[in-house]
């Protein structure tokens, strides 16, 4: 089944991913996997010769925790990439708010500023900017243009949010 969003396309159950976010992706699953996934396997060989019965070594124990947490990030990681694209540069409309639009928004309760970029909820981080189009005030804000107010109903309370902002360049 194809969903159309602005002029965003994608078949059911693709990630659409922005440049940026894959890019993150590819870079913590290559962490994981040269890096993270060996030292694991050292560790876990090396506990395990620390004692014979691996069943009271808490090294080993401890050691085969982290490698299987490791392992089924990768998987999740893998699978991610299996069901994803990139978001291509012209893809959605420059005056709509869609994934990867950079936004500028005024509250109007409290007449602060907020600005981030639209993403999928995969490469979501609100700390750096980068707010899913699952979250609360993405869906109020999906859709909408530069001038509109929309209503966002968060766990904490009703946001009154003005669009200052809508950009596609930047993300």
């Amino acid at each position: 089944m194809t969903t159309v969003s602005g002029t965003e396309v994608r078949q059911e159950g693709e990630l659409v991913l922005t440049q940026s976010g894959y890019k993150a992706l590819v870079e913590e699953l290559r962490h994981l996997t040269e890096e993270k996934l060996p030292a694991a396997v050292d560790e876990l060989r090396s506990a395990a010769e620390l004692a014979g019965d691996l069943s009271d070594n808490s090294e080993y124990l401890h050691a085969r925790e982290e490698l299987d947490r490791i392992e089924d990030r990768i998987d999740v990681l893998e699978a991610r990439f299996r069901t994803s694209r990139v978001l291509r540069p012209r893809e959605g409309s420059g005056s709509v708010v869609s994934r990867g639009s950079h936004v500028v928004v005024e509250d109007l309760d409290d007449a602060t500023t907020s600005e981030f970029v639209l993403v999928a909820s995969a490469e979501s981080d609100p700390e750096r900017g980068r707010l899913s189009d699952e979250s609360p005030v993405g869906r109020a804000l999906a859709g909408h243009s530069k001038g509109d107010v929309v209503e966002a109903r968060t766990p904490r309370r009703t946001r009154h949010l003005r669009i200052t902002q809508v950009d596609r360049r930047r993300r």
